[in-house]
């Protein structure tokens, strides 16, 4: 083989380097503009179901303390109603002994 012919195998050789380094810098950057759009993509995405997240325990906050006020409610007119009926029974029984102690005086 000739030093010509060494020569240019040489030079396609080297051209035929530059153009897959070439077209391998084009892949990679390719790459490296779809990982971004689908890095962003999944960024909102988990920005969207952390909102929906925090949303539904939030309204399951808001459901649970409406349904323990409303049980503290109850408990608590509950509790209002059997302190006016013992009241009303005592005040009934003072009654009835100051009439007893009154008419007993009288009598």
């Amino acid at each position: 083989m000739s030093s010509i012919e060494t020569v240019k195998i040489i030079v396609d050789a080297e051209k035929e380097a530059r153009r897959i380094l070439e077209e391998a810098q084009s892949k990679a950057a390719e790459a490296r503009k779809h990982l971004d759009s689908k890095i962003r993509e999944q960024h909102e995405e988990l920005l969207r179901s952390a909102r929906k997240e925090a949303e539904s325990l939030l309204q399951e906050a808001e459901q649970t303390a409406k349904s323990e006020a409303a049980a503290y409610e109850q408990d608590t007119e509950k509790n209002v109603r059997q302190i006016l009926a013992r009241a009303a029974e005592r005040k009934s029984q003072a009654v009835a002994k100051v009439v007893e102690i009154v008419l007993g005086l009288k009598a």
